[in-house]
């Protein structure tokens, strides 16, 4: 993961250094629209019962529809440098599965339920522009490659689904600090107009407390490292 964060701040500083030389005449506002879809990575859950103690075992996220929106403008001096406020939510969900579990007594088969998992992601991100195939009607670029990072703050909601493990127990809601790695290139296909491609990879570690209606409670914890492909529509002006 640490190879991954210093690439991408080698790469801030590449498109720091060209925005520099290439800024364009002046900046923009702007706001987009994207959808795709996302790859959670299979990871450890972990579940700690006071009755039966920790339970560990690697389960397989499903993939899922991606969405969401972003706001924000380029700076007037430094029109390469801008701010936005993005929003967006996947659903890594659990499907029943069968799981190796670890636990105090020992490793063996065992069976994982079903979790809904909805995640959503709220960030204000720092964004770098190269503005390329500058023209009358596209001053900052008609080809801008760009990168995006920010520390979102992450609302997780788990809910389980299966009664025979999690009989009558309730979901709970996480709220944590993740971090957030994007790029992508966009394509001006009208004056005010671009669509855009973009990568992004998301980082949480979400744990929730479920409980029944005896007020018995059992502790959730896994990380959500997650790729997202998306396409989308941006309006500039």
């Amino acid at each position: 993961m640490s190879s991954m964060i210093k690439c991408g701040l080698a790469l801030l500083v590449a498109v720091f250094s060209l925005g520099v030389v290439a800024a364009p005449a002046s900046a923009e506002w702007f706001a987009d629209l994207f959808a795709g879809v996302s790859f959670t990575r299979d990871h450890d859950v972990k579940l700690n019962d006071s009755g039966v103690g920790r339970v560990t075992g690697e389960v397989e996220f499903d993939r899922s529809l991606a969405w969401g929106g972003r706001a924000g403008r380029y700076f007037d001096a430094l029109p390469f440098l801008g701010l936005a406020v993005d929003f967006f939510r996947y659903d890594p969900d659990i499907a029943i599965q069968s799981v190796q579990l670890r636990g105090c007594c020992g490793t063996g088969p065992g069976r994982a339920g079903r979790f809904d998992i909805q995640t959503t992601a709220i960030s204000v991100d720092l964004m770098l522009r190269l503005p390329l195939l500058k023209t009358d009607d596209a001053p900052w670029g008609r080809l801008q490659p760009y990168v995006a990072v920010g520390p979102p703050l992450f609302i997780t909601n788990i809910t389980p689904r299966t009664t025979r493990d999690f009989r009558n127990h309730d979901g709970d809601t996480d709220l944590s600090i993740g971090y957030k790695l994007a790029g992508g290139v966009a394509f001006q296909v009208y004056k005010n107009l671009a669509l855009f491609g973009e990568y992004r990879f998301t980082h949480v570690s979400p744990a929730v407390e479920l409980r029944d209606a005896n007020l018995n409670r059992t502790t959730l914890r896994t990380d959500l490292d997650t790729h997202s492909a998306l396409i989308g529509l941006s309006a500039r002006w």
